[in-house]
């Protein structure tokens, strides 16, 4: 099956807060599937399936990798800031 198959098809994603199509949630990750993808499409289309066929395990790693805190985040700008403010 091609990598597009499913592009059309759409679903309400409660991320976005609307309706999106399926090649939305395949490169919403950096050109990668959504983290949430197995969720959302696993009752319209065989999405395990769809994932294994198309993403190495190093992509998939990346894919299902648990986001970071939004605090570490936050405090990675504000260093990242510091310093490009001093230089």
């Amino acid at each position: 099956m091609r990598l597009d198959y499913y592009d059309k098809e759409q679903i309400r994603c409660p991320r976005v807060g609307g309706y999106v199509n399926f090649k939305f949630c395949r490169m919403e990750n950096n050109f990668l599937p959504c983290r949430w993808v197995l969720n959302c499409w696993n009752e319209r289309i065989d999405i395990e399936n769809f994932i294994q066929e198309h993403y190495t395990e190093e992509d998939m790693d990346k894919i299902f990798k648990p986001p970071r805190p939004k605090m570490e985040s936050l405090l990675e700008l504000v260093e990242r800031a510091k310093k490009n403010r001093d230089s």
